[in-house]
């Protein structure tokens, strides 16, 4: 661990005339901070700062990319659940999309239409990225009970106009 003092002169000397050791034992405590020279430099009115003792602007993260949200949300099966992380990814509020999904319609089968309409509508120019694992989402909700109007209802709250055919559907 890096440790700093608070004082303007960090150089040997310094602990040197704190510890009162040897210069061997001294170059240890220069490298190490044992227990016996950090209790002597604050004798000295000197005092060891860790790291972790420094006020520091907390770090934000770069926003993440809707596509690469999307794609990691995808489950092994090819379907998305429907959660608040999906909602986000296609820029709507859980509220949204739960409130606009067709009565009829199960959970994955909204989430997964959902999905694919934005990808189809918002990053078709990324397509080479995406389409294998469109494809599995595709075969997963052909062998689902996937009413009509369900491309009409996301394709609406989406604000796009992807055809069904367009999807693979």
């Amino acid at each position: 661990m890096q440790m700093r003092f608070n004082t303007l002169n960090t150089s040997t000397e310094v602990v040197r005339a704190a510890s009162h050791q040897a210069p061997r034992q001294q170059e240890m405590s220069l490298n190490g901070y044992d227990s016996t020279s950090l209790m002597k430099l604050q004798s000295c009115g000197l005092r060891a700062k860790s790291c972790n003792d420094e006020v520091t602007e907390p770090k934000q993260q770069p926003p993440r990319d809707p596509l690469l949200q999307l794609v990691s949300l995808q489950k092994a099966s090819g379907c998305w659940l429907l959660d608040p992380a999906l909602a986000a990814a296609v820029g709507k509020t859980s509220e949204e999309v739960e409130n606009t999904k067709p009565p009829a319609v199960n959970q994955e089968v909204w989430a997964t239409i959902l999905a694919l309409i934005w990808l189809h509508g918002f990053k078709i120019d990324a397509k080479l990225e995406w389409e294998l694992l469109a494809m599995k989402a595709v075969s997963w909700l052909r062998a689902q009970n996937v009413p009509s109007e369900c491309v009409e209802a996301g394709n609406t709250l989406l604000g796009c106009n992807v055809q069904k055919d367009a999807m693979g559907l």
